[in-house]
């Protein structure tokens, strides 16, 4: 070996020891906006636009990020769902790099989970943190529910056995007061949920129109209230039970005006009481009060800020910020909601 190829190597082996020594900070890359309000002036204000996330992004030029691309692996192409931990850890499930964003803002950590232990990641579709920060990932392909600590680490997977196995799960929530885990299947048209010890406790649901009967159930949430809120999506409307499976009351029908559900995905609710569902056919958030009412729609058709291309799942912190997966956009869009009879800002 040459004196040259000698040094080269020797440089080379610094940089990886570097990067194995001085791991990677990551931050959110967020284009920041303020001004835009739902619905126009002079009325009370409900939502303020603050910014779109479009990538996760090592601080600086590290070793890491020149050598292995970590801007390709930390940026965002098909967001489908999203979830915010209670210390503001954030979890969106990525379509097409079949993996979650994975970020821990206190500690600048990113992480791209697209294995579970030996298992890659087909389709995961829903995301959900516990109140103890576990993680849980629906894949609906690999029809299965993988739960991640507290670090991203694999830890366990979630199944049913005998007729009850799951077909399809797709919308997670997590139920804290009760500490239960609630999945949609949609093949299946039921809604299973578990218990804290991660124990299949029953299901509820079958294929039908009827009060607590779905037609491909997709997406899940809850309410401040206690309450499990269900998208059934080929009946154009949404449930909403109470713990563990009490119908409580639906509303929603079919059509293509403000108010109709043509396609609706992700499903939350505010402090307020107030539910938001994503409309990607119209590419909108529409606004609805608990007794089905309609307020308003946030958003419109479009690629700039403030505006949709087939939004998907959405969730709601416990700051009020409203994420939105503007699935087509490759970004996650995010809005501060305040109590309109507080007359917002």
């Amino acid at each position: 070996m040459n004196l040259a190829r000698f040094n080269l190597f020797v440089s080379l082996l610094s940089l990886l020891a570097l990067c194995s020594c001085a791991p990677t900070q990551w931050d959110m890359q967020i284009n920041r906006h303020n001004g835009m309000v739902w619905p126009p002036p002079p009325n009370p204000v409900k939502a303020e636009y603050l910014g779109e996330l479009t990538s996760f992004v090592p601080v600086g030029k590290s070793v890491a990020s020149i050598l292995f691309g970590a801007e390709e692996q930390g940026r965002i192409q098909k967001p489908v769902a999203v979830a915010v931990g209670a210390d503001g850890r954030i979890a969106i499930a990525d379509g097409q790099l079949q993996g979650v964003h994975f970020f821990i803002p206190h500690k600048k950590k990113y992480l791209l989970l697209n294995l579970a232990s030996k298992t890659s990641l087909v389709s995961p579709v829903g995301v959900a943190f516990d109140d103890d920060l576990t993680l849980y990932v629906t894949d609906s392909v690999l029809a299965k529910i993988f739960v991640f600590d507290l670090d991203g680490k694999y830890v366990d997977e979630i199944a049913v056995a005998g007729n009850d196995a799951l077909q399809r799960p797709t919308g997670i929530t997590f139920h804290e007061p009760r500490k239960l885990l609630y999945v949609a299947d949609t093949l299946a048209n039921k809604i299973y949920f578990f218990g804290e010890k991660r124990e299949f406790l029953g299901s509820f649901g079958k294929r039908g129109e009827k009060n607590a009967e779905f037609n491909f159930p997709t997406h899940l949430s809850t309410d401040t209230e206690g309450r499990i809120l269900v998208n059934d999506t080929m009946n154009f409307r949404l449930q909403v039970f109470s713990v563990p499976d009490r119908f409580v009351t639906l509303f929603g029908h079919h059509g293509d005006g403000s108010g109709d559900f043509a396609m609706p995905k992700g499903v939350a609710a505010d402090r307020w009481g107030v539910f938001y569902v994503a409309e990607p056919l119209f590419d909108c958030l529409q606004v609805f009060n608990i007794h089905g009412d309609y307020l308003m729609s946030i958003g419109n058709k479009g690629t700039g800020l403030g505006e949709f291309w087939m939004p998907s799942g959405i969730f709601i912190d416990r700051q009020d910020k409203l994420y939105v997966c503007d699935t087509y956009n490759k970004r996650v869009q995010i809005f501060q909601l305040y109590d309109l009879s507080s007359g917002g800002l």
